[in-house]
């Protein structure tokens, strides 16, 4: 398993941290795997520790990618920015998708 953390939004508070399975030879059909998308929740106060990495190593266990995304939060953040994280992060998901081995 690869774990790789990318700045979706040239901040600090943004992030998309990526669990990537590898590949076998003991599964060589195995080629390209699904992927999700993973928003933990928080209120939009913070993004809880509890609804990310636990969440994603549940779908890694699948067969999964899993992306966890550290969204906007707080009081300075409105629904409006933390939703506009999440589309960056489906938008980033698609255009690399062939660089991590996701459909």
């Amino acid at each position: 398993m690869r774990i790789e953390k990318m700045d979706i939004r040239k901040t600090s508070e943004v992030s998309l941290t990526a669990y990537l399975l590898d590949n076998s030879t003991q599964f060589a059909n195995i080629t390209d795997r699904p992927a999700v998308l993973i928003l933990p929740g928080g209120g939009y106060y913070h993004t809880s520790d509890r609804e990310a990495e636990p969440i994603a190593m549940a779908y890694l266990a699948e067969g999964f990618h899993a992306f966890v995304l550290r969204y906007s939060v707080g009081e300075a953040s409105s629904f409006e920015t933390a939703f506009n994280d999440g589309e960056k992060a489906l938008k980033w998901l698609k255009d690399y998708a062939a660089q991590w081995g996701g459909q």
